[in-house]
């Protein structure tokens, strides 16, 4: 049986990565934190709080909200905010940006804790890194994590080393997988697709990218092709037919891209388009880089359009 525990939701980190908050972007219908709190409310936790973030935002996902004690100090900051307003012994603290939480992983924490007297905190490992942002605490770790705190120290890990731990190595890893930058996210978002979503075709290319010589060759026969730069480098000079759908909407729009045949993604020059392949290939389309993106395209002598194109 488990001993009674809080459940913590880090919601105050900036989102450099992301470019947007997200504690309270959606996936699968429900924002990333809702995700979070609902695992941590499964497994137990009470009460279950938000540290940090948009009071109003949150509040409105249902989330009771503690202000973050050192705001824009990353997620130290919150986890020494947990730990000080925890009405319970154990707290167990997650990021909000784990849409693969679930109650499971977090028992699974929380009962390696209980199971270690001497211990401070129990935390996953995976491919043989910590993942503290999943992890039980003690409250009686707040004293050491805040004089490292004091001392400039700003990394969960490193603060962690001058306290015993308990390393939790069966835990799934799709459980853990955070994601902090836009095509990790869409990545996520994408795996909700619709379960009556057409069979997918075999690739007809057995790597996942191509050239533009290839490129011509496929769109004289027809290839659908997505570009994934923004409206005004599009208008500047594309591929003929072209799809545009920009690399950040593409999360929102993904089901403007056909699931019953080869997509052939195209940016500048071939590193946005890869994100965007990599992100619809893991969530079950069947997408293909173009190296060399546009100006390859351009440099190779191909035809090229100017002007808004097919929607």
């Amino acid at each position: 049986m488990l001993p009674p525990f809080t459940g913590a939701v880090l919601t105050g980190g900036s989102s450099r990565r992301m470019g947007h908050d997200k504690a309270t972007a959606p996936v699968g219908g429900r924002a990333l934190a809702a995700v979070v709190a609902a695992a941590l409310r499964g497994a137990g936790a009470d009460p279950v709080v938000a540290i940090g973030g948009d009071a109003r935002a949150l509040a409105r996902l249902g989330l009771a909200v503690v202000a973050d004690d050192h705001p824009s100090l990353g997620p130290l900051g919150g986890l020494l905010t947990a730990l000080r307003h925890a009405p319970t012994d154990v707290v167990a603290v997650l990021a909000c940006d784990l849409p693969g939480a679930e109650v499971r992983s977090v028992r699974q924490v929380v009962a390696a804790l209980a199971g270690a007297p001497a211990a401070d905190w129990a935390a996953p490992v995976v491919d043989g890194h910590l993942q503290p942002l999943h992890a039980a605490w003690r409250r009686r770790a707040q004293a050491r994590l805040q004089a490292a705190f004091d001392a400039g120290e700003r990394s969960v890990r490193a603060a962690m080393e001058s306290l015993v731990g308990v390393v939790v190595e069966s835990l799934d890893a799709t459980t853990l997988a955070d994601v902090d930058e836009p095509a990790a996210l869409l990545a996520a978002r994408l795996v909700d697709r619709t379960p009556d979503a057409p069979d997918l075709l075999p690739m007809s290319d057995a790597q996942p990218e191509i050239d533009v010589q290839r490129l011509a060759e496929l769109r004289d026969e027809g290839a659908w092709v997505l570009d994934v730069r923004q409206p005004d480098e599009y208008e500047a000079g594309h591929v003929p037919g072209a799809h545009l759908i920009p690399l950040g909407e593409l999360s929102e729009r993904h089901t403007e891209v056909p699931v019953d045949r080869e997509v052939y993604v195209v940016c500048g020059g071939g590193g946005r388009s890869a994100a965007a392949t990599e992100a619809l290939n893991g969530a079950g389309y069947r997408a293909v880089n173009v190296a060399g993106g546009t100006r390859g395209w351009v440099d190779a002598g191909n035809p090229v359009v100017t002007g808004p194109g097919p929607t």
